[in-house]
């Protein structure tokens, strides 16, 4: 098992190897990269969970039907290729950010006594949106077991963790949120959706402590010792990627993150560690790619259902013409794409699906964009299928279900930020301000 897991992890650092080959000009690596994501992909597949099998299976069969259809209809052969290679670029980055684990993790306090009232909750809730918008996933699960290692994680000590990190799909460059938008609403800007996601973020964050904090039991509920010079790396990590971004605009912004994401921690591992940075960066590779079987697979299936969908459309000539997306119709997408979240769809399955459908005939890609940005922010806070409300489940024994119940006023309140946000935006992009 270990040799299999260490093929595996091999397959997946192949994969981002290639795909930055790629989108740096090598265009014909591409298919080499696809070739160690469907390897890598096929190893992966027993590790999947009966209800994460079933959804990458879904897509799969409806994608490849798709496909097939536009086959026998005459369509584009590029449709397949596209599915061949299903969101490397997107997988690559979520690859790479993954290495950022073995040099945040360290400037993390590990034996500390943990604080407890409402201060040092602020600063657990602040903490993990920031650290989470850099190293993801990780950063919940770091909090998440330090304060369960004491006493089981009460509902508040999660709501924090999970509001805290959900939020950060807002803006976060490396979020596997901003990858998929970036793919599904071509056209979208970096900046601007990280200039208005970071205000509606901030604003989620000040209702999110604000509806969770004023419970008393948060006067003596013990929070995560957060030091705030350990937000150096997340800092300089998100002005980088800017920096290179207005440096070298024809790179890909999902190349970059990558990119940046592997120097940044090669260079610190090896400043921090030595000779021994060698070994974690090995045991990385080795054992922990290998775990990300979910994100692997979800996102493959996913650019299979996307292309299969487009293949479809081709075949049928299917196109829909949208006369006129303000705020109000982005707002009404937004409910329905949430509410699909609320009964068990994964978000990259219905950005996806609504990028193939809405994309081609929206003016502004912006504030489509700016419509899954919210989406996967809510959708993974409200859906009792999500990695992150699973995670709970799973690993903290609290039931998934139920943050459907606890984040439901929430996610209204914050449908009604989405609301001003948009409304917002549109004004102030719109001829009469400009």
């Amino acid at each position: 098992m270990q040799r299999a897991d260490a093929l595996t992890g091999y397959s997946l650092l192949a994969l981002v190897v290639f795909a930055l080959l790629a989108s740096l000009g090598f265009s014909s690596l591409a298919v080499v990269a696809g070739f160690f994501a469907w390897l890598a992909a096929f190893r992966l597949l027993p590790r999947l969970a009966g209800l994460q099998k079933i959804q990458v299976t879904v897509m799969l069969v409806v994608g490849s039907a798709g496909l097939l259809w536009g086959q026998l209809h005459s369509v584009e052969v590029s449709w397949w290729l596209k599915a061949w290679e299903a969101n490397q670029a997107l997988l690559s980055m979520l690859i790479s950010v993954s290495f950022l684990r073995l040099v945040a993790i360290s400037d993390l306090a590990a034996k500390e006594a943990l604080p407890q009232g409402r201060k040092a909750l602020w600063k657990t809730l602040l903490g993990v949106h920031a650290f989470g918008a850099v190293i993801n996933f990780s950063a919940m699960i770091i909090m998440g077991d330090r304060l369960h290692s004491r006493k089981p994680l009460s509902p508040l000590q999660a709501l924090v963790i999970s509001r805290g990190f959900t939020l950060a799909a807002h803006w976060s460059p490396f979020f596997a949120a901003m990858g998929v938008v970036l793919v599904s609403a071509p056209g979208a800007d970096l900046l601007t959706l990280m200039s208005v996601g970071s205000v509606v973020a901030l604003l989620g964050l000040f209702l999110a402590g604000w509806w969770l904090l004023q419970t008393p039991e948060a006067a003596t509920t013990q929070a995560y010792p957060m030091h705030w010079r350990a937000l150096t790396l997340p800092l300089t990590l998100a002005i980088s990627v800017l920096l290179a971004h207005s440096l070298w605009k024809e790179l890909p912004i999902l190349t970059l993150v990558s990119f940046l994401s592997l120097l940044f921690t090669l260079v610190l591992l090896f400043l921090r560690y030595q000779k021994k940075g060698f070994k974690r960066l090995r045991q990385h590779i080795e054992h922990t790619l290998p775990t990300m079987s979910g994100e692997t697979l979800l996102f493959l299936a996913a650019g299979v259902l996307a292309a299969g969908l487009g293949a479809f459309m081709q075949a049928v000539d299917f196109s829909l013409q949208v006369s006129y997306f303000g705020p109000w119709q982005a707002w009404f997408l937004l409910v329905v794409l949430v509410a699909l979240s609320g009964v068990g769809v994964h978000p990259v399955i219905s950005i996806a699906t609504a990028g193939g459908i809405f994309a081609p005939s929206v003016e502004d890609p912006n504030l489509l964009a700016l419509v899954f940005l919210m989406t996967w922010s809510l959708g993974v806070a409200f859906s009792p299928l999500s990695g992150t409300q699973l995670a709970m489940q799973g690993r903290y024994g609290l039931p998934a279900h139920a943050f459907t119940r606890w984040n439901f006023g929430f996610v209204l309140m914050m449908l009604v930020v989405h609301l001003l946000a948009l409304h917002t935006y549109v004004f102030l992009t719109s001829d009469r301000f400009l």
